[in-house]
């Protein structure tokens, strides 16, 4: 049991630095120029820096999973500005032997809410022993719609030993054998916010400085990339409305055809830059 009432909780500052934002952009495997062109920070490293700070604050049980995550940009963080992060902790829900618990964290960046991550996890009551699912054979695998450019990516330990590092977020179910072959999964996985990331890449490629400066996300995590899987992240357009855009995303095992994260991405198209 973690919490019985809802806690506010005031997680500290940091200076949303270029090495800082390097290496989390090396973690993820992103290696877009926008980022130095403009000075800004991609959404889900400040996301990720935020759900670090909270790691560091709470002591979460380490076979927690992170189920939901919503993401608003309200304005760029600016890469050297100072950044400074609350939370608001929810009353746990318990369903069916789990414990769900959520965070709202905001981010602030030179005195203004900059991002607001709203994130989700699961705790198990008990561990549950697992393997990785049988992958079906290529054939039975139905190639990936996507307008806008894929993001193919595979997983591998080092790049998750690098995200743990740049996010603070080391979980054992990411990073210890022993420990992840016990539990319901079998065997090590990536971190959610990680393949998140290649979502995030995916807008920042089509759309440039439109997501870093009013991006959003509402993703549910449906599986879980092992290592040495191949992913790749798909987006289609479903709502065009004045200078509203959203998207259909997600991201697949392209192994074996399985969802991994399906969600909405949407921004606002600045026409005054």
């Amino acid at each position: 049991m973690l919490v019985e009432a809802e806690r506010n909780l005031d997680l500290g500052s940091f200076y949303a630095t270029q090495d800082s934002v390097d290496e989390y952009l090396v973690s993820v495997g992103d290696a877009l120029p926008l980022y130095k062109e403009s000075g800004i920070a991609p959404p889900l490293y400040s996301a990720a820096s935020a759900l670090g700070s909270l790691l560091r604050e709470l002591s979460l049980p380490p076979g927690a999973i992170h189920s939901l995550q919503e993401i608003e940009t309200k304005k760029p963080v600016v890469i050297g500005s100072e950044v400074k992060v609350s939370a608001m902790m929810e009353k746990p829900r318990r369903r069916a032997g789990l414990e769900f618990i959520t965070v709202v964290c905001t981010v602030q960046s030179d005195g203004a809410d900059a991002l607001i991550s709203k994130s989700t996890v699961l705790v198990p009551s008990e561990e549950i022993s697992g393997a990785k699912p049988a992958e079906p054979k290529a054939s039975e695998v139905e190639p990936i719609s996507s307008e806008l450019a894929v993001i193919s990516k595979q997983i591998n330990q080092a790049q998750l030993n690098a995200y743990a590092e740049a996010s603070a977020d080391d979980n054992p179910l990411h990073l210890d054998p022993e420990f992840a072959a016990g539990t319901q999964f079998g065997a090590i996985i990536a971190h959610g916010m990680l393949t998140l990331a290649f979502v995030s890449e995916m807008m920042a490629s089509a759309h440039g400085r439109d997501w870093l400066e009013s991006g959003g996300l509402r993703v549910r995590f449906k599986g879980a990339a092992y290592l040495e899987d191949q992913v790749a992240a798909w987006g289609n357009l479903s709502k065009e409305q004045d200078s509203s855009r959203t998207y259909l995303v997600g991201v697949r095992n392209t192994n074996n055809g399985q969802e991994l994260i399906a969600g909405t991405a949407s921004f606002n198209i600045n026409n005054q830059r």
